[in-house]
């Protein structure tokens, strides 16, 4: 395996570039004048040792996604695709900004303490590839110390002249992790990888956010090339008919909050292979502001009806979206008009004008369902009417239920 190394002072930034064939790691620190002093603190007692193994829960979920999407804004700007966010580089990464600064050392390769002085475990590839497998067909790397925010950080690595920004918008890689750890001598230790596997064909939704208030998404699709069709399907819903492969497209969510999931698959002949990403969905449609019950009542001595209409308005509580909803459900004593219409209209339930009888109460249900979108939150939504038909004068009005 080639290897190169180069070591540069600049302006009192440290740089390191390592080259191993086609895999590349670069590490950038930030200068002493704008560090300030490094961080005072108890000795650490090291915790990791040997070349990683250990997964890490997150120690900044939001910091460490944060660093994804001001990669994959960095990408966009340069028309270059999205990279997919992957739990096995996140580790890599994780791992080794903890060594860092519990071994307090700063470089892309693993090292123990060993009564004091620092042994080196293994090289970066090693440790990366032990928990992104064997099979990579190209891995990059950069680390950062001292760092106090994602975009801080970002902005040195793509200010960097020695690399950095190379890997950040290298277009063969389609998978990122990215770690990071508070504490040791430089007080914050940033970690990205980023590979590409064989068979692996990333689908991403919205760049890789890790959230959205709309349910209408952009998928980015890896495969081109490779792959004449392909089909998608929400969660676990019902796949769609086949089309031709696209890497970019415009989709729809299943619209109710929550964590959404995408999946694709793709076929070439006899061959498939099914990829898909998740994302958590803040705000949906929903049907809403109806009652789930109405009463009205009847005299048989002045012919009088209370209320003598009922005007309901289906509305949608959930987002902006426009609902196209219909009515069904008849009985013999009311009439519900329109039977169809779109947010915020309204439709009027009104008994009927012969109300012959004797006293009693009918019932009936009357259902208002979202045609479009489907899959609506509160659709379905069942209104149970009633009549009470009495003998004597009404002495008071009666008014529906509350609605919910």
């Amino acid at each position: 395996m080639k290897r190169g190394a180069l070591s540069l002072m600049l302006a009192g930034v440290l740089l390191a570039v390592l080259t191993f064939g086609g895999w590349a790691a670069r590490a950038v620190e930030l200068p002493p004048s704008r560090l300030g002093s490094p961080v005072s603190a108890e000795p650490l007692t090291p915790t990791y040792s040997g070349c990683g193994g250990v997964y890490l829960a997150p120690f900044n979920e939001e910091y460490e996604q944060e660093v994804v999407e001001l990669v994959n804004a960095a990408r966009a700007a340069e028309n270059l695709p999205p990279l997919k966010r992957v739990a096995a580089l996140g580790y890599s990464s994780r791992y080794h900004a903890a060594d860092m600064a519990q071994d307090d050392y700063f470089d892309h390769n693993s090292f123990d303490r060993s009564g004091g002085d620092l042994v080196q475990t293994c090289i970066w590839v090693e440790r990366v590839l032990s928990y992104y497998g064997p099979d990579s067909q190209g891995l990059g790397e950069n680390i950062a110390a001292g760092y106090a925010t994602p975009s801080a950080v970002m902005d040195g690595w793509m200010s960097s002249t020695a690399g950095h920004r190379d890997n950040i918008l290298n277009p063969g890689y389609r998978e990122i992790g990215v770690g990071y750890y508070q504490g040791g001598r430089w007080g914050t230790y940033w970690v990205q990888d980023f590979g590409v596997r064989p068979g692996v064909y990333p689908i991403v939704i919205n760049a890789e956010a890790a959230t959205t208030a709309d349910w209408h998404v952009h998928l980015y699709i890896y495969g081109s090339g490779d792959w004449d069709e392909m089909r998608l399907r929400n969660d676990d819903g019902d796949w769609g008919a086949w089309r031709t492969f696209q890497s970019r497209l415009d989709w729809q969510l299943r619209p109710v909050v929550g964590e959404r999931a995408v999946w694709v698959e793709m076929r070439r002949g006899t061959a498939t292979t099914v990829s898909s990403d998740t994302i958590r969905l803040t705000a949906a449609p929903a049907l809403g502001r109806l009652p789930t019950a109405a009463t009205f009542i009847h005299s048989l001595a002045t012919g009088e009806t209370v209320p003598p209409a009922l005007w309901l308005t289906p509305r949608n509580v959930g987002d902006d979206e426009t609902l196209t909803w219909e009515v069904t459900g008849a009985g013999d004593w009311f009439t519900a008009t329109p039977r169809s219409g779109t947010t915020p209209s309204s439709f009027r339930v009104q008994p009927t004008a012969d109300i012959t009888g004797a006293t009693a109460t009918y019932t009936e249900i009357l259902v208002v369902t979202v045609i479009s979108p489907t899959g609506i939150a509160g659709s379905p939504w069942r209104i149970e009417l009633s009549l009470r038909i009495v003998a004597a004068p009404l002495k008071r009005v009666y008014l529906p239920l509350v609605s919910r």
